[in-house]
């Protein structure tokens, strides 16, 4: 199951940004084409577009970046999109069509002129029984079908399509009563280039010190890689998606309760962690080049998460999935440590500039206090890392984990210690393919341990029985798994090439 566009491979799951909060257990989709492809007569009639604004898509990138780099203290989260607010509803714009056996098709076009990609987030999402959604971008690339199954608590978050207009495509069965049931209340246009269709900023182009998870520096942590993923957020101070890194945790009970770990100043509140999507296996086959795994780029998405602990001062969030990942997706909920012990190494696993899944190296880490000034007066926040000796951190990492080395004898080899914040770190400007002199400094666990309240400590969630333990060992998802609630939607339409890089 892959998401390509016609000519270079695509982050499928990346790109497909669908939240959802599902009361029941839902199985993966098929991937019916939309109504209008498969009976192109249809396809090519006029429907009417809503143009919400245009976007400088080499300005906002050159803006966001600059922004971070001339940060006094630099997070390392990701801007993907800007958000325009709009007003689109079935039962008001676009086209509704009677169909020969009955059924109705209404079909909007939605217009960002200058866009490299969209997602659209509905507030109202009721559709009839039957009835099935398809969002359409360019290339004749399509996400869907979707149901009234997919709605979460606060609506609907679509898939990313390509290109700077999609058509949203509603197929309701004869007799349906349809005509009241959607609506969209804003677009998201990207100038990332998600899809690498026009500037080539999408997969493959983060620095070229990074290094992939599959080659020799990753051999030792197949357990841990698999526990690692990236998401897209969208956030509520300063409208728009970014790009964060994360790790799935294990809690005493072992009892898969879907812990995903990351950094307070990606998601901090309850609708942010509704908004994520996250992305699991996205990572090349090969060690010095851009391969596709069997499974499809980005095969393995997930939708929805509820907030349980935040707290500014050590940088740490931690959020309940509101779906168990599938288990073909053979995901891992990683160990931890909050006892505090100095490691004599570390490595972080993570996912720069929305990139396959990289790792670094770094000696022992230092202690410090907070160091991307989120404020408090608490001190030992963070651990400090680097310079690292192989790969580096770069936007869309924030959040990622840092883990004892394998062979490290003080603290837990292989477990979680740490979440980054942020820092200096990136590839060398006069060598590239080197990391440079920088650190990056990651809040820790042993200061995430505790706090005021349950809304403020990661304790009560990974030590529910209040054991005292310090330190929780990983566990496979085919151990005792609990049932999937993870799904697809997302398909290559029939003829495009499976090309790779």
């Amino acid at each position: 199951m892959r998401c390509l566009d016609s000519r270079l491979p695509l982050p499928r799951a990346a790109l497909c940004l669908l939240i959802t909060l599902l009361p029941t257990p839902a199985l993966a989709r098929h991937g019916e084409r939309p109504y209008s492809l498969a009976h192109p007569a249809m396809h090519a009639e006029t429907v009417p577009t809503q143009y919400v604004g245009s976007i400088d898509t080499a300005q906002r990138r050159a803006e966001a970046d600059a922004k971070q780099r001339t940060a006094a203290a630099p997070t390392k989260r990701l801007a993907t999109a800007d958000r325009f607010d709009v007003s689109i509803r079935s039962d008001r714009d676009g086209r509704w069509d009677l169909l020969p056996d009955g059924s109705r098709l209404w079909r909007v076009h939605v217009r960002a002129s200058g866009a490299t990609d969209l997602r659209m987030y509905f507030p109202h999402f009721a559709l009839p029984a039957g009835a099935t959604l398809h969002a359409i971008g360019a290339d004749v690339y399509y996400q869907g079908p979707y149901t009234a199954a997919d709605a979460g608590a606060d609506g609907f978050h679509s898939p990313v399509v390509p290109g700077d207009t999609a058509t949203i495509e509603l197929h309701a069965p004869a007799g349906a009563d349809a005509s009241d049931e959607i609506e969209i209340a804003h677009i998201g246009a990207g100038f990332r280039d998600l899809f690498k269709r026009i500037d080539g900023t999408g997969p493959g182009t983060s620095g070229a010190c990074n290094v992939n998870v599959v080659c020799p520096l990753g051999q030792p942590y197949p357990d841990e890689i698999r526990a690692v993923a990236y998401y897209e957020v969208e956030d509520d101070d300063e409208p728009g998606t970014f790009i964060c890194s994360g790790t799935l945790v294990a809690d005493l009970p072992q009892d898969h309760k879907n812990y995903f770990l990351t950094a307070a100043h990606c998601v901090s509140s309850a609708t942010e962690a509704a908004s994520m999507v996250l992305y699991w296996n996205y990572q090349s086959t090969l060690c010095n080049a851009l391969a596709e795994p069997a499974a499809g780029f980005f095969a393995d998405d997930q939708h929805g998460a509820s907030l349980r602990a935040t707290r500014a001062d050590v940088d740490f969030a931690l959020v309940q999935l509101s779906q168990a990942p599938d288990p073909d997706w053979h995901v891992y909920y990683a160990g931890w440590d909050a006892t505090g012990a100095d490691p004599n190494g570390t490595v972080g696993m993570h996912h720069p500039l929305g990139d396959v899944k990289k790792i670094t190296a770094g000696p022992s880490p230092g202690t410090t206090d907070n160091c991307i000034g989120t404020g408090g007066a608490s001190t030992n926040t963070h651990w400090e890392t680097g310079p690292y000796s192989q790969g580096t951190t770069q936007g869309g990492s924030s959040g990622s984990g840092l883990f004892v080395t394998a062979g490290s004898s003080s603290g837990q080899p292989r477990h979680l210690i740490g979440t980054l914040s942020g820092g200096f770190a990136d590839c060398s400007v006069a060598n590239p393919s080197q990391p440079n002199d920088e650190t990056d400094c990651y809040g820790k666990l042993a200061g995430a341990w505790n706090g005021s309240s349950a809304s403020t400590r990661l304790r009560d969630w990974l030590d529910p029985a209040h054991t005292g333990a310090l330190s929780g060992a990983g566990i496979d998802s085919a151990e005792d798994a609990a049932p999937t609630r993870g799904h697809s939607h997302h398909r290559r339409p029939p003829g495009l090439p499976d090309i790779r890089d």
